[in-house]
């Protein structure tokens, strides 16, 4: 499967400290492992949950979110931010 960063991703992820980035990345690390998987494991510490009909939710800690989209072949990376900014995300979608 291929994955796609968008801008926003990125840019969102240069403003975590360089701890919440490592969280980031070992949590980006599962998600990846995950969808190699095909959905049939779920790694526990990640929280891996179905938000819309191709969108997930990875809970990276307390605070911190990863939104993506997933199409057959793509996963497009969308958004890192708080809980509150995948509500956002969720209504304007």
């Amino acid at each position: 499967m291929k994955i796609v960063y968008k801008k926003d991703f990125l840019k969102s992820f240069s403003s975590y400290t360089r701890q919440e980035q490592e969280l980031i990345l070992e949590a980006d690390k599962q998600i990846k492992l995950f969808l190699e998987a095909k959905f049939e494991d779920v790694p526990y510490g990640v929280r891996i949950k179905k938000i819309g009909p191709n969108t997930f939710e990875a809970r990276v800690n307390d605070k911190i979110r990863i939104i993506w989209v997933k199409t057959d072949k793509v996963a497009y990376f969308v958004l890192i931010g708080n809980h509150e900014d995948v509500r956002r995300y969720i209504k304007h979608s």
